[in-house]
C-alpha cells in the first residue's frame, strides 16, 4: 500500500489540483521542501519536490480526508485543492467568457510567492517572474485590452508603483491616455490629493491638476488588491474632479483581506485570486 507521503507526492502537481473548497490540514511550501502533517497521526514528514515549470506549489495547500473512518491499516484518501486559482466568474466584475481562457493558467503559474517577505507571515506575490515570461506578460495585457477596448475609456489611471507597469500598455492599446497616481511629493506640478487610512496612520495619493477632465471615463489599474485602501482613494480622487470610474482592474486579488468590499458598488476585475 502506498504511504501517505507517496500519495501526496504523486498528486503534488498543478495539473492534478482540483478546486474543492474543503479544508482540514495545512501544508506549507518552503523552497522545494514541503512539510506534510499526517491527518491520522501527529507525524510531520518532509518531502522534496523537483522544481519544474509545471509543478509550482501554492501556499498554503489545503487537504481534506474523506468522511468515513478508515479501518486498521488503511489510510485516509486525500483530495487536494489549488489555492492560487484563476478567479471564477462568480468572483469577477461580471460573468465573462474570457475567464475560462487558458492564458490565465500561464499567467497564474508565472507569479512567484515569496514567504515571510517583507516581514514574517506575509506571502508576497512577486510579479517580476511574470515580467520575465514574455508570453505570460503579453497574455496579461491582452486579456485586459480585450475587456476594455470597446468601453469608451479615455483615461487609464495607474497606481504607484506596479500600476505603472500594466497601465501604459493597456492605455496605448485602447487609445486612452495614461495618468500616474503617485505617492506624496513625487509629482513636480500642482497636484490634487486624496488621503486614505493605513493600519497605523494615513497616506495620500496624488495626481496632477488638469491631467483629467470632467466627464471622462477612467479605468483604475494596479497589480494587486489587498485591503483596497489605495484603490478606494484613487476612485474618490478621480470622482472629485468629475471623472466617471468605469472599473478597477488588478492582476491579483487577496480575497481574505476583503478589499473588494471597500469598493462598494464599483466593479472590480481580476485575473488571479490568491489566499
Amino acid at each position: 500500500m502506498e504511504s501517505l507521503t507517496q500519495k501526496i507526492a504523486l498528486k503534488f502537481t498543478k495539473a492534478n489540483f482540483v478546486p474543492e473548497k474543503v479544508t482540514t490540514n495545512r501544508y506549507f511550501l518552503r523552497g522545494n521542501l514541503v512539510n506534510i502533517k499526517s491527518p491520522t497521526t501527529a507525524t510531520l514528514t518532509t518531502i522534496t519536490t523537483t522544481p519544474t515549470r509545471n509543478t509550482r506549489v501554492f501556499s498554503p495547500i489545503f487537504v481534506s480526508k474523506r468522511a468515513s473512518v478508515p479501518g486498521a491499516g488503511e489510510e485516509h484518501e486525500l483530495k487536494t485543492t489549488r489555492i492560487r486559482d484563476p478567479v471564477s466568474s462568480t468572483d469577477m466584475a461580471s460573468n465573462d467568457p474570457i475567464l475560462k481562457d487558458d492564458r490565465i493558467v500561464r499567467i497564474s503559474s508565472s507569479i512567484r510567492v515569496i514567504p515571510d517577505f517583507p516581514k514574517p507571515g506575509i506571502m508576497f506575490q512577486d510579479i517580476t517572474t511574470l515580467l520575465l515570461d514574455t508570453k505570460a506578460f503579453k497574455y496579461t495585457i491582452d486579456l485586459f485590452v480585450e475587456r476594455y477596448k470597446d468601453k469608451n475609456i479615455s483615461v487609464v489611471a495607474g497606481i504607484e508603483a506596479r500600476g505603472f507597469i500594466f497601465g501604459p500598455p493597456i492605455a496605448l492599446a485602447i487609445g486612452a491616455k495614461f495618468v500616474p497616481m503617485r505617492k506624496p511629493k513625487k509629482l513636480p506640478g500642482e497636484v490634487i490629493s486624496e488621503e486614505y487610512s493605513l493600519e497605523y496612520g494615513t497616506d495620500k495619493i496624488e495626481m496632477h491638476v488638469g491631467a483629467v477632465q470632467a466627464g471622462e471615463r477612467a479605468l483604475v489599474v494596479d497589480d494587486l488588491i489587498a485591503t483596497g485602501g489605495t484603490l478606494t482613494a484613487a476612485i474618490r480622487l478621480l470622482e472629485r474632479v468629475g471623472v466617471e470610474v468605469v472599473e478597477c482592474a488588478c492582476l491579483i486579488e487577496l480575497p481574505e483581506l476583503k478589499g473588494r468590499d471597500r469598493l462598494g458598488d464599483k466593479p472590480l476585475f481580476v485575473l488571479v485570486s490568491s489566499t
